[in-house]
């Protein structure tokens, strides 16, 4: 079973997918999705080195960032010094009052849980967000392939950035490059995680007393699900 020394490790590269276009897309689409207002005080579950956190704070927001990993939270920490961060397992309840938090927002963490502790972690989420107020959720599908992520990343960088820069941040972070695939090859193949079916995480939504306002929609280079809904 994957432990705290996996994330530990996983987090010191995890910030190197700042430089691929289709990561930055992914939470741009979690950001327009949410449709925060300015001064909204948002939820960022599993917020781990705090990228997603970061990007709604640039709209506006006022951001409550929760993570589990202490060694996270450094990384977070190192680029906000006012960071809004609270060590917590979403295992174990939230540690907040109930309808307190305008929206909430959650990226590559569901996953991580058991179907189980997925029904339960949902729950907490609707006890602590306002009536009315937004949650969106982006989880790796239950067929996703690290290779075809890979491939199809490097693929859109060089669309985006042209071959030359492409090539060029290969060859510079090599050895991140090669680590996160292994990890990403490891947590593909934890048996105790439960990752989603392609309706799946959107009915769990529902289940757990949210109301979808959108289908589900396909992001990350077609390896991960994002679907939005309000309580």
């Amino acid at each position: 079973m994957i432990g705290s020394d996996f994330w530990a490790r996983y987090f010191r590269d995890y910030d190197k997918l700042n430089l691929v276009p289709s990561y930055v897309e992914l939470l741009t689409s979690i950001c327009e999705e949410l449709r925060p207002e300015p001064n909204s005080l948002v939820l960022d579950i599993g917020s781990g080195t705090g990228n997603l956190a970061l990007q709604l704070q640039a709209r506006g927001c006022r951001v409550v960032a929760l993570d589990f990993c202490r060694d996270a939270m450094h990384c977070h920490r190192a680029k906000h010094d006012d960071a809004r961060l609270v060590l917590a397992d979403l295992t174990k309840g939230l540690p907040f009052k109930e309808d307190c938090f305008d929206a909430i927002a959650s990226n590559n963490v569901l996953y991580a849980l058991s179907a189980a502790d997925q029904v339960a972690a949902v729950r907490e989420l609707h006890r602590v967000l306002r009536p009315g107020g937004r949650i969106v959720l982006a989880n790796p599908w239950a067929g996703w392939k690290p290779l075809t992520l890979y491939r199809r990343s490097v693929r859109s960088s060089a669309r985006a950035l042209g071959w030359g820069v492409t090539v060029f941040r290969m060859v510079r972070w090599m050895v991140p490059q090669v680590r996160m695939f292994y990890y990403n090859r490891k947590l593909a193949k934890e048996s105790h995680y439960h990752y989603f079916e392609p309706d799946e995480q959107r009915r769990l939504l529902e289940t757990c007393g949210f109301r979808p306002l959108s289908d589900t929609k396909w992001v990350y280079e077609g390896q991960a699900l994002l679907d939005c809904a309000a309580k």
